[in-house]
């Protein structure tokens, strides 16, 4: 039990650095016939789908390979039928838990679509190299993974955010029956980041390409890795800052807005806003970090003012992002007030976050409007959105490292 409870720590403390601790749910529990239980070992979640997984760890005893393979059969087992018995109460039951900020989070029964279970296989002793056994899981009409720890911490590595890996599992589960046992994860995630999204074209002949041609991947490219993880470090300290309302907020706000701000011991709409930025693809992340780097060199102490919007395709929510030279922190917000208007006009949304930053001094913090169902546009916004955004950039979409290139249907 404490091995168990000491590999979840592990693991929910490893997700937050990429999710944040947004999405990572530990230990949800449920009341049932007056007793507290355990739903699962830990929930992942985006929107209203989540993810349910079950955590197996070893006595840390070294074990024959004819052990070895028994117990990893017998705990795939167990594990998929706990991940299943999580996807039951889901519908029937409501719960709480608590993300990795410790808000407590409260869910009702049906809230949650899962889109699949996970098997989390603590192997210490042979944490490296296939280890096939006899696969034994579950009927189950959502699908069940179960990878080694080592591959899972490795695939949330590569991917960087909530958002891409339940892409990756989502379209891992077409191809569940390539697995014979754990650590084979390498070939699956080099075709998905170097080669496709749509996993059904690999095979069994190119998996040891792949492996090779991953690897030679990470060595060559290690340095935009890093710089990778600096500029979505950009929109990750705006989601850390919300998560603490600024306590003199009152001070500087419009007279005109106050009447919008939530009371101190209420940060709903905070957390909303934090969570719609981090659930942002990595590669949106960084193309934005990109943009927000050059926007505050170029403005700083100029007097003037910039900004950009940016809308994923295919979806219904703008954001808007402005920078200030010399102005007061009351006028900023009075900016991004006109100018969020002005972007929902120009890209024919009703949703959008604006954030406005002070390009002088980066201690300041940042400033934050959120609208949502905004169909009324003005001829006032009319005009500003095709002036201070005339060319929508909803047509780009950006690769791992937040370059941008022509989104085309196919």
């Amino acid at each position: 039990m404490q091995q168990g409870h000491f590999l979840e720590q592990i693991i929910a403390s490893f997700s937050s650095r990429f999710f944040m601790k947004d999405f990572v749910l530990l230990n949800p529990k449920y009341f049932r016939a007056g007793h507290e239980k355990e739903l699962a070992d830990l929930l992942l979640v985006l929107n209203d789908t989540c993810i349910v997984i079950s955590v197996k760890g070893t006595n840390e005893k070294p074990k024959s390979e004819t052990k070895l393979k028994s117990w990893l059969t017998k705990r795939t087992l167990e594990g998929s039928k706990q991940a299943k018995g999580g996807f039951n109460w889901l519908s029937k039951v409501s719960f709480k838990a608590q993300d990795l900020w410790g808000e407590t989070k409260e869910f009702e029964p049906n809230s949650l679509r899962p889109l699949c279970g996970i098997v989390l296989l603590e192997c210490s002793q042979q944490p490296f190299g296939s280890i096939e056994f006899n696969r034994q899981q579950p009927q189950s009409n959502i699908p069940l993974h179960f990878l080694s720890l080592n591959d899972f911490l490795n695939v949330i590595n590569c991917l960087g955010s909530i958002w891409d890996v339940f892409d990756y599992f989502s379209k891992r589960a077409d191809i569940r029956h390539i697995f014979t046992g754990i650590n084979q994860e390498q070939p699956v995630l080099a075709y998905y980041t170097l080669r496709s999204k749509d996993l059904s074209g690999l095979v069994t002949e190119d998996k040891a390409e792949l492996c090779v041609s991953h690897t030679l991947h990470l060595f060559d490219n290690l340095a935009q890795y890093e710089e990778r993880e600096r500029l979505a470090g950009y929109v990750n300290a705006i989601v850390h800052e919300l998560h603490t309302r600024n306590p003199l907020i009152e001070e500087y706000i419009p007279a005109e807005l106050k009447g919008c701000i939530e009371p101190p011991d209420k940060r709903i709409a905070y957390l909303k806003m934090a969570a719609m930025l981090n659930a942002l693809p990595i590669s949106n992340k960084v193309w934005i970090g990109r943009e927000l780097k050059s926007h505050l060199a170029n403005l700083r102490g100029s007097g003037k003012a910039g900004c950009f919007a940016f809308k994923r395709v295919r979806t219904e929510l703008v954001f808007v992002f402005a920078f200030f030279s010399r102005l007061s922190r009351t006028e900023r917000i009075r900016d991004i007030q006109k100018m969020l208007p002005a972007a929902l006009y120009q890209y024919q949304v009703t949703e959008g976050l604006a954030v406005a930053f002070d390009a002088d001094d980066s201690k300041t913090g940042f400033d934050l409007i959120w609208i949502r169902d905004y169909r009324n546009s003005s001829e006032d916004d009319r005009r500003l959105g095709e002036y201070l955004f005339p060319q929508p950039t909803e047509t780009l979409i950006a690769d791992t490292f937040g370059r941008a290139r022509a989104y085309r249907t196919e």
